[in-house]
């Protein structure tokens, strides 16, 4: 349960405790502020800089051993310099060996260029993603706000809450508690396994996988769908009661749109980047390098080293899986804790969200008890549980 700042008067009018917790907070953001500008002039030290140097290079070689190396790079890795080692044995007494007649070509414009243009994919759709879910998020903080506090009829006559016999506070308790059950929906359903790979489409024991995955995905869209029907119950009592038609279809609207933004989640989370030129990707960029072996052994010819021969082969091999690899962490980006870049949906609708409602119900009803029924941050990491083959 979040609190109100000691300062805040709650004996206030809802409008003047915003006005309040404005003023309370504005000490704390100016001296949050002095805090960075007095961090920015100490980071333009040289040694500061030189510290950050070592220390970025170290995070980002940690991310790329944790997240960037796969399966498939040893693979690639380990027929790349097999290949290598054969080829530069077989053609140590050969005087008219070349190994550099090998085109890259092949490997830029067949592997390289698809890879890149599936990232770009895959990065579009998760900001497109990040968009509706903060576009999701304020418009559930909006209808709470219309129900809360939207009043109407107020000159010359009483307003019309006041002269009507709903109790609000249970009423805007009832929208909260739809609204913590849409956030709730939303997050079991976007943190499901994915169930769209390669192996779901193909083999029947993952194709059944899917279909446990997606029962549990239907299960939460259609307790969504009886969510807003009860939403759109409570938007009655307002027409009811007397609200204007333009503002009741105000709220209409924000239900339609906060609707919309989760399915437009939800086609993210089920449809994805072209499965053929992912299943091109990842054969191309695991068994292309090897072939490139005679122009590895000839390096090592020319240098004297098979040292430098075999390393270009790693390099090469790492280069290319790591992309495919990128493109296998973007895929999904609901998955929690198991992608670098992934967003954090428990954290954006349960976590914050939560939260930010509650303050608005202590606001506006600053004498009501305590909000217990609102969801709970899931155990384990994660929203869905299911049981995988893999596993």
């Amino acid at each position: 349960m979040t609190s109100l700042p000691k300062e805040v008067d709650r004996s206030s009018k809802p409008y003047e405790t915003v006005e309040h917790i404005a003023q309370s907070y504005h000490g704390a953001i100016d001296e949050n502020a002095a805090t960075e500008s007095r961090r920015g002039e100490s980071s333009s030290s040289l040694g500061r800089a030189a510290y950050l140097v070592v220390v970025n290079s170290l995070a980002s070689l940690t991310i790329f051993l944790l997240y960037l190396i796969s399966i498939e790079s040893l693979i690639s890795i380990a027929l790349s310099v097999a290949l290598t080692l054969y080829v530069h044995r077989a053609t140590e007494e050969m005087d008219e060996f070349n190994g550099n007649i090998m085109n890259w070509v092949l490997l830029s414009f067949a592997v390289v260029t698809p890879i890149t243009a599936v990232i770009s994919m895959a990065f579009r759709r998760r900001e497109n993603a990040l968009r509706d879910l903060g576009n999701l998020r304020a418009t559930l903080l909006q209808m709470y706000i219309a129900h809360a506090s939207w009043d109407w009829d107020s000159k010359p006559k009483p307003s019309g809450r006041a002269q009507s016999n709903v109790d609000w506070r249970k009423h805007s308790d009832a929208v909260l508690e739809q609204l913590f059950g849409i956030a709730s929906d939303t997050t079991h359903y976007l943190t499901l396994p994915t169930c769209s790979r390669a192996r779901h489409k193909i083999f029947p024991l993952y194709q059944n996988e899917a279909k446990l995955i997606l029962s549990k995905a239907t299960n939460s869209f259609r307790s969504m769908n009886a969510r807003y029907a009860k939403l759109s119950q409570c938007c009655e009592v307002l027409k009811r009661e007397g609200m204007p038609g333009n503002e009741s279809s105000r709220i209409r609207q924000w239900e339609r749109e906060s609707l919309q933004y989760f399915e437009r989640l939800r086609m993210i989370k089920n449809y994805r980047t072209p499965q053929a030129l992912r299943s091109f990707s990842r054969l191309f960029s695991i068994f292309l390098p090897p072939f490139y072996a005679p122009f590895y052994a000839q390096v090592a010819h020319e240098l004297n080293s098979l040292g430098t021969g075999i390393a270009f082969a790693v390099i090469t091999s790492l280069a290319l899986t790591s992309l495919f690899e990128a493109i296998y962490q973007l895929e999904d980006p609901f998955v929690p804790g198991s992608v670098l870049d992934g967003i954090y949906i428990e954290q954006l609708l349960i976590r914050d969200l939560v939260p930010d409602l509650l303050q608005l119900r202590q606001i506006y009803f600053p004498d009501a008890p305590n909000f217990d029924a609102h969801p709970r941050p899931f155990q384990h990491g994660g929203a869905s549980t299911v049981r995988l083959v893999s596993e």
